[in-house]
């Protein structure tokens, strides 16, 4: 079973759905999202229906979806992306957005799982050029709320972060984490990518999952680095059960859904068969067994 871990949904229908996406640009960072869409933060918006997104999975072979909600089009709004879901159970599975500063935040966090059905939190940092609310103690009872309600936690966080994601993953132990994009690193040194050891560093904590995506493989293709090289040191350090695909769809579009996928299991042909079975699909499956 091949499943995308990682695609936006765009409803055709404004009046029912209106966009209101608050991405803030110009945030003091240069480098901040590098490479995360094709151009400024927002501007990859377009629609992108359940059932578009149906017809593209049928011609890349891809069979089943989790989508993220698409902060540049509906903020916190994540109506759309549950109704998707919820009109296709056997396809979707669906991450819902929040703000987790704010003091409603965990009974918001029951609501979309509860009573809509969302399988997952995303926490999207790259609003703020720190993330500082990431560690932040105000936010812990999100992550308690998290916890009881047995939903993972996605992490929309960029390479300096990474020490904030380090006081989560060792106080919240229980909660499973899936890190997007592999928190953005620039790979361009190549080997021995020692640069990136504080993301390879947080192999000792078993609740992480690392989601890479396009953007993940063209950070891998530019410089002296290569795919293969740095794919297989973090299979080496992670697994492949630990391991998990997702295109970025249509964020990343400069390639159709089909080509992605296709560029992503030719740059990842080098590993075992059984690897490639987990990373595309099994691994999906430990944090979203609905989907099976």
């Amino acid at each position: 079973m091949i499943i995308d871990t990682h695609v936006h949904v765009v409803s055709d229908d404004q009046q029912k759905y209106p966009r209101n996406g608050l991405i803030q640009r110009g945030s003091g960072d240069a480098n901040a999202g590098q490479g995360l869409t094709t151009g400024a933060p927002g501007e990859w918006v377009q629609d992108m229906t359940g059932e578009t997104l149906l017809s593209l999975n049928a011609l890349a072979g891809i069979d089943k979806t989790v989508l993220v909600q698409a902060y540049s089009a509906y903020s916190y709004d994540n109506s759309y992306t549950a109704d998707c879901a919820a009109k296709y159970p056997d396809r979707f599975a669906s991450v819902c957005i929040l703000d987790p500063t704010q003091s409603d935040a965990p009974n918001q966090l029951s609501y979309w799982v509860t009573q809509r059905g969302m399988r997952g939190l995303r926490l999207f940092t790259i609003t703020e050029t720190e993330g500082t609310w990431l560690d932040d103690p105000r936010t812990f009872p999100v992550w308690e709320r998290a916890a009881s309600l047995g939903i993972p936690i996605c992490i929309m966080a960029l390479f300096h972060q990474i020490p904030r994601i380090r006081t989560v993953l060792e106080r919240f132990p229980n909660v499973t984490v899936a890190l997007d994009h592999l928190a953005v690193p620039r790979l361009s040194a190549g080997p021995p990518y020692e640069s990136v050891q504080p993301l390879f560093g947080l192999s000792r904590f078993p609740n992480l999952f690392l989601k890479f995506s396009s953007v993940s493989l063209y950070a891998a293709r530019r410089g002296k680095s290569t795919p293969k090289e740095f794919f297989s040191r973090l299979n080496d350090r992670f697994g492949a059960k630990r391991l998990m695909w997702g295109s970025n769809f249509p964020a990343t579009n400069d390639r159709s859904l089909k080509d992605q996928f296709d560029l992503a299991r030719q740059e990842l042909s080098f590993l075992p068969q059984e690897d490639q079975r987990w990373i595309f699909g099994e691994t999906a499956l430990t944090l979203w067994p609905m989907l099976r």
